[in-house]
């Protein structure tokens, strides 16, 4: 049965990769229109404005430019930037097998990857997820490094900053003060190199990207989205559906409420996540082995998770953010993961209409994905908490 049903998807995501390539385009045209603009001669965030941090025009620019060796049509650029996902993808399978030492997570890695290729192929999601994945498994060896790679992801795709309270609360415990030092001055060194680079080039609009966030309203794949499309279902609630910052945001009555809802909320879970941690990692500093790679790998993923579902927006393509992640977790994890991501690809590209226009079907298929996410936040959760015995041939943190 469940051999019919993965064979049933792949079919599906055929489908979605040859014939629903067109929900992909208006994503990857205003990437070409950055990678263009640039090599004209213009200058980003001086002489026009982009909606993404300035490291992002690292995956933009590259297939932008072997795009112009290759003629500069639409239709190159847009192989170009896939085969360049291929390249980060096939660099983070290559990190994981060398990181896992169970054999366990480079499988599983590369099955959710393939089921993640309707999103995974066309956004520039897959190189901060690999910057991530760099510093997590360098964190103990090459804090340095670590400090580096975290902080080139920050400045690509702002999520991975909500990394730093795990990595400082483990230096704290593991009584690595000299680490921690090493690790900042590796994200210090970047940030040091992109003042730098604003000031040169006089890129005055450098930070817009967070003030164009912030007037975001309530996105319709969110998890606030999805109950609120779930009330309107039940006929408590009006509301509609309009497309603005270049995707789907729900209008209501309650708007107002639930944006307030969720910046009260934000900061109290972060404290709450913080104060978990710091009793998980306390309790497992005093067993042998002190905190291990897997639970560390799983404060993080457990981190950016929190981040994903508090947000107002929840696009697709967030979840590539989990993807090297959450393969060195418990198994229960990955399937829950895998099958989050299959109901993911199902919304968008498959039947994004039929969730635009309200239809019921996609309505429950969206909330069941956002339950499945909480669900996977909590056996993230679980494998945080130490057990009270372990083995003291746990694996080390490893060094990539």
């Amino acid at each position: 049965m469940v051999l019919l049903v993965i064979l049933f998807y792949l079919a599906l995501e055929s489908y979605y990769l040859f014939f629903r390539f067109h929900g992909h385009i208006q994503d990857l045209s205003l990437y070409q229109g950055i990678a263009s603009k640039t090599m004209e001669g213009q200058v980003p965030f001086r002489d026009f404005r982009i909606e993404y941090p300035i490291f992002a025009l690292i995956p933009i620019l590259i297939p932008g430019l072997l795009s112009q060796l290759a003629g500069g049509s639409f239709e190159s650029f847009a192989c170009w930037f896939v085969f360049q996902n291929l390249v980060l993808g096939l660099v983070m399978a290559w990190i994981i097998s060398r990181s896992d030492a169970s054999g366990k997570a480079f499988p599983r890695f590369l099955i959710a990857t393939l089921f993640a290729f309707p999103i995974f192929l066309f956004r520039f999601d897959p190189f901060p997820a690999l910057l991530t994945l760099l510093a997590i498994v360098n964190v103990s060896h090459k804090p340095f490094a670590a400090g580096m790679a975290l902080m080139v992801s920050v400045a690509a795709k702002l999520y991975s900053i909500v990394l730093f309270p795990v990595f400082g609360l483990y230096y704290v415990f593991n009584s690595d003060g000299k680490k921690l030092l090493w690790l900042i001055a590796g994200a210090g060194c970047i940030c040091a190199a992109i003042l730098s680079c604003i000031a040169w080039l006089g890129m005055d609009a450098a930070t817009d990207f967070m003030h164009y966030h912030l007037l975001r309203g309530i996105q319709i794949e969110s998890l606030a989205g999805g109950i609120l499309l779930i009330l309107e279902q039940t006929g408590l609630i009006e509301l509609d559906v309009t497309h603005s910052f270049g995707a789907m945001h729900l209008v209501t009555p309650l708007s107002d409420l639930v944006l307030k809802c969720i910046n009260i909320a934000m900061p109290v879970c972060f404290i709450s996540m913080a104060v978990f941690l710091l009793r998980a990692f306390y309790k497992s500093f005093s067993l042998p082995g002190g905190i291990t790679f897997r639970q560390l790998n799983a404060a993080a993923a457990a981190q950016i998770l929190l981040f994903i579902l508090l947000n107002k927006v929840l696009s697709p393509q967030y979840l590539i953010w989990l993807l090297p992640l959450i393969p060195f977790c418990r198994f229960k994890a990955s399937v829950i993961f895998t099958v989050a991501l299959m109901f993911t690809v199902l919304i968008f590209p498959g039947h994004y209409y039929g969730l635009i226009s309200k239809q019921l079907p996609m309505v429950v298929i969206l909330n069941i994905r956002n339950g499945l996410l909480i669900w996977l936040l909590i056996e993230l959760l679980s494998e945080i908490a130490p057990v009270r015995t372990r083995d003291i041939s746990a694996p080390p943190i490893p060094s990539a």
